[in-house]
């Protein structure tokens, strides 16, 4: 049973006229009347009565009447739905998100859009947060997400998180049965103090810091998962965001104590993309609806 012989007879069938369901369909009076004989002959029925050159439903034409309109239905659905298929199989999204977000739960939340989504082709890669625009921009990428907004009217921004700075240090300076209270001094004076990693976010750390301590020896580390791990292992103190810190946290890794010498900021992270992007609108929703901290 071919399509065209469907969509002759529903015409025919609703018109009861051969010559303007020929001219509905734009085909010729013959072929409409050769795609109902063939359907008549495929379906075993009589589906017009002829009489004089004249057409109508039989009562078997006017039941299959209404089941050829559903088959044609359906079938243009699954033709929609094949091709919004495709396309979105065929989508590829570019994600470029900082350093300091590897060590966050972003890649995972990603990582698990992937597994719901095995149409999508999702390709991460790791730059600078002032470098998001320009690639976004030249069309490298089609989400970005990092420390610094947008300037570009063509760019949208949307504040994605809001995570409070903290102050570690080695694990080895808290006894969590006695709860003995920190010397903050002390611990500056004993440790190094990591600095540069947090730059972009808080530019004057060093001066306030030397401004309270001005004892304190620093060090300039710029990558976070380097500074994480000099203090897990006992080599010195410096603040780092709590989204990136997480899972040391709750595995007891290193100690995150009150610090009120100065008030520490809010790391706050944004999503970048081009206006009127559709095929990231999936991938935007899931990060939007996911915790990072």
């Amino acid at each position: 049973m071919e399509t065209k012989w469907l969509k002759s007879f529903v015409v025919a069938g609703k018109t009861e006229n051969f010559r303007e369901a020929a001219n509905l369909l734009f085909i010729s009076q013959p072929s409409v009347t050769v795609h109902i004989q063939q359907l008549e002959e495929y379906l075993q029925i009589q589906l017009f009565k002829r009489d004089n050159g004249k057409v109508s439903l039989t009562a078997e034409g006017k039941f299959f009447l209404k089941e050829a309109g559903e088959i044609l239905s359906k079938m243009e659905e699954g033709k929609q739905n094949l091709k919004l298929f495709s396309e979105k199989k065929n989508v590829k999204i570019n994600i470029v998100i900082s350093p300091m977000l590897v060590e966050s739960t972003l890649p995972q939340i990603i990582y698990q859009f992937m597994i719901e989504n095995p149409t999508f082709e999702v390709i991460l890669t790791v730059e600078e947060s002032e470098r998001i625009e320009s690639l976004l921009q030249n069309g490298e990428a089609n989400i970005g997400i990092g420390l610094t907004p947008s300037n570009s009217d063509f760019i949208q921004n949307e504040l994605i998180h809001s995570s409070p700075m903290q102050f570690v240090v080695p694990l080895d300076q808290y006894d969590d049965e006695t709860g003995v209270n920190f010397d903050i001094e002390e611990l500056f004076g004993t440790y190094p103090f990591f600095t540069n990693h947090i730059s972009s976010i808080f530019p004057n750390i060093n001066l306030l810091v030397k401004d309270r301590f001005s004892f304190v020896k620093s060090i300039s580390i710029p990558q976070c998962y380097i500074v994480k791990r000099f203090i897990k292992d006992g080599l010195g103190i410096s603040f780092l965001p709590k989204l990136i810190i997480r899972r040391e946290m709750m595995e007891g890794r290193f100690n995150v104590i009150p610090f009120n010498e100065f008030e520490l900021p809010f790391v706050k992270i944004y999503m970048q993309y081009k206006l009127n992007d559709h095929n990231t609108f999936l991938i935007r929703e899931k990060i939007l609806n996911s915790y990072l901290d």
